[in-house]
């Protein structure tokens, strides 16, 4: 007969055990150490500037191209 899973002795992953032993030292979590590391600004004028670009593309090919009518 197999052994119960609660009767089984659990053990913590070892970078866990390595990130909590780190913790208190570091002084932040590590939440807040990946926030403070991001470096880029917001994307919103990134995604505007993409979206105003593929529109004045799609303007030029229209010329480009002439009328299908």
């Amino acid at each position: 007969m197999a052994d119960d899973e609660t009767t089984q002795p659990t053990r913590d992953i070892p970078a866990v055990e390595a990130e909590a032993d780190m913790a208190p030292e570091i002084g932040q979590s590590s939440w807040e150490g990946h926030a403070a590391a991001e470096t880029e600004g917001d994307p919103l004028p990134f995604i505007g500037a993409a979206f105003a670009g593929g529109f004045v593309l799609a303007k030029i090919l229209k010329k480009l191209g002439g009328d299908d009518d």
